[in-house]
């Protein structure tokens, strides 16, 4: 199942930093560091929390809001 988990990470991940390229204007770089850099990262890496399951465009909130 973590399997699973890391293969839908690694789907969200890009369609974060596509959002918060168009919505912030930040380059690839810049919007990759902001989802690394923000708290969001390591909830989402921790399965437990399930945010795997959420949708590209509410972790892109959480990550503006943070």
């Amino acid at each position: 199942m973590a399997d699973t988990h890391h293969l839908v990470k690694t789907v969200l991940i890009p369609q974060i930093a596509e959002l918060l390229m168009k919505n912030k204007g930040l380059s690839e770089t810049a919007a990759l560091s902001a989802i690394y850099h923000s708290p969001v990262a390591s909830l989402l890496e921790d399965d437990s929390m399930g945010l795997y399951g959420q949708s590209a465009l509410y972790l892109y909130g959480l990550i503006v809001q943070a």
